[in-house]
């Protein structure tokens, strides 16, 4: 059987800031329960005002972009009914790149260490460093 982790990040258009911090731990277990149903196990979570970073590690048969959009969607839908946040939408842009089982540690420290790097850089500036890391070029990403 073929396991593979994976980093994806989902943005919020519009420099929309939904996950507000009352809401975050909520947020996190809600992620967490999407992805349980579609068969994906969700190593971390880490939700931002702006953004959704999640670590899953994927069997070989589930289909992890069917998963994605269904978190778009049940995720704009959970905080419509729990928050007093005003409506948003999600950018066509997501983040996904495999990763390595070695690579689990270090992601989850890349998790805890979010809310300083975001006290300090955009969610573009994330973009790029994420580009930087995965040495990818701009040409590259469709």
């Amino acid at each position: 059987m073929v396991t593979f982790y994976a980093h994806a990040v989902l943005f919020v258009k519009d420099g929309c800031r939904p996950f507000d911090n009352s809401l975050a731990d909520e947020a996190t277990a809600f992620v967490r329960t999407v992805f349980g149903y579609k068969g994906i196990q969700c190593k971390e979570v880490c939700v931002q005002p702006d953004h959704v970073h999640v670590l899953l590690k994927i069997p070989e048969r589930a289909d992890v972009f069917a998963a994605l959009n269904t978190l778009r969607y049940w995720l704009q839908d959970f905080v419509e009914r729990n928050s007093t946040q005003p409506p948003f939408e999600w950018q066509e842009r997501f983040w996904l790149v495999s990763k390595s089982p070695a690579d689990v540690e270090a992601m989850r420290k890349y998790f805890r260490r979010q809310a300083d790097y975001h006290a300090r850089h955009s969610i573009e500036q994330e973009w790029e460093d994420l580009m930087d890391l995965e040495e990818m070029g701009e040409s590259e990403v469709e």
